[in-house]
């Protein structure tokens, strides 16, 4: 074997030496061009067919509801909120929350305001498999005369409508609203866009 032939030898192994080095065991890379660029292999994670990204299931753990409130004209205005299903057991009884709260300080500076009166609370929401009964306190009913009234009993039935499919019910102080405020407005039950027809 000549001079020549065992430098071809001793190269090849020299390189393989550096290349498995460098592949393997320098994490860190090496600079190729000697400009402070470093080059290496990442190792990337397998992700199975079950695994998702962590941001996928983020999206997973939060889903959009829609409530209604009113524009500085008193239309209807929709505006969106973030149910997290990881905190929230029911994301419709999180809407109807978030309509009876409304507007947040954001909102009102654009000038969204609500007709429902803000000493209104919660008594209680029953969710079943056919139907969604909604109980309110007696200061839905007060104050703001007819067209107050009925823009609140607007935003309810929108609000509702639009983040389930079951028929709902209104009731206030455990009976259910016929008839609201003592303008009387009346209410077709369950909740729809019929409901305040006369």
């Amino acid at each position: 074997m000549n001079f020549s032939q065992r430098f071809g030898i001793f190269c090849l192994v020299l390189i393989t030496v550096v290349y498995v080095y460098f592949s393997f065991f320098n994490k860190e890379g090496f600079d190729f061009f000697g400009n402070g660029t470093q080059y290496s292999i990442e190792e990337t994670p397998s992700i199975n067919g079950n695994e998702q990204p962590s941001d996928e299931k983020q999206k997973d753990k939060s889903k959009t509801v829609k409530i209604y409130i009113t524009d500085s004209n008193g239309k209807l205005r929709s505006v969106n909120r973030n149910c997290n299903l990881a905190v929230e057991k029911s994301c419709f009884e999180y809407a109807i929350k978030e309509l009876i709260s409304a507007p947040t300080k954001w909102e009102k500076s654009k000038g969204l305001n609500s007709e429902i009166p803000p000493d209104t609370k919660i008594l209680s929401i029953r969710e079943d498999s056919r139907n969604i009964l909604i109980d309110l306190s007696s200061n839905f009913e007060s104050g703001g005369g007819a067209e107050s009234t009925y823009t609140r009993v607007r935003q309810l039935i929108k609000t509702a409508n639009s983040n389930t499919k079951l028929p709902v019910f209104l009731y206030v102080n455990g009976k259910q609203a016929n008839v609201i405020g003592g303008e009387g407005v009346m209410i077709k039950q369950p909740l729809n866009e019929r409901s305040l027809d006369e």
